[in-house]
């Protein structure tokens, strides 16, 4: 079993000093290091590039230049979201189509409420409405399930208003008849 260790450690030594070898080898470099040859190549037009040093080493920034962009790159950062722009209104049509796009005011729910009869007494009129698998009997003033309010009542019609919203709605009792 020891030899088969020092066999393994031999074979990973070899190994790592390959690795190290092929690394060197890739790289280029061979110990010294060319600053002029280390620019960045570019994929684009062929351009000169040139280190201007003065006497001390040190580089001349004034005479360095301003890397130009293509025009077709554009303002990359003129745009603030991913929401493409609305379309320029072209017409009246469009001008009318964006109008009914803005939101409407909120409006009350259709009157579930079914007309079941009313009891007249002297100045007092009690109507008798069923909503869902619930019966009430009301009187004008009364409010049913804090939503409705019985505002009037006559021969044709009941008058609601739906208080979340105060909008006034009208069931038909369909007396026209009497």
């Amino acid at each position: 079993m020891k030899g088969s260790e020092q066999r393994r450690r031999l074979w990973l030594g070899g190994a790592l000093l390959a690795t190290l070898l092929a690394t060197r080898w890739v790289s280029g470099e061979d110990g010294n290091v060319d600053t002029v040859s280390a620019a960045p190549q570019q994929s684009g037009p062929k351009t000169e590039v040139r280190v201007v040093e003065d006497e001390t080493g040190q580089l001349e920034l004034e005479r360095l230049q301003r890397r130009k962009f293509a025009a077709q790159a554009g303002d990359i950062f003129s745009r603030k979201t991913w929401i493409p722009p609305p379309p320029p209104p072209s017409s009246a049509a469009a001008a009318a189509a964006a109008a009914a796009m803005k939101p409407q005011p909120p409006s009350p729910p259709p009157l579930s409420f079914k007309y079941l009869g009313k009891l007249t007494n002297g100045d007092e009129t009690q109507v008798f409405l069923a909503l869902a698998d619930r019966n009430y009997v009301v009187k004008p003033g009364e409010v049913i399930n804090d939503q409705y309010r019985v505002d009037a009542v006559n021969d044709h019609t009941i008058i609601f208003t739906y208080l979340p919203l105060n909008a006034k709605q009208t069931l038909s009792t369909g007396a026209a008849g009497v």
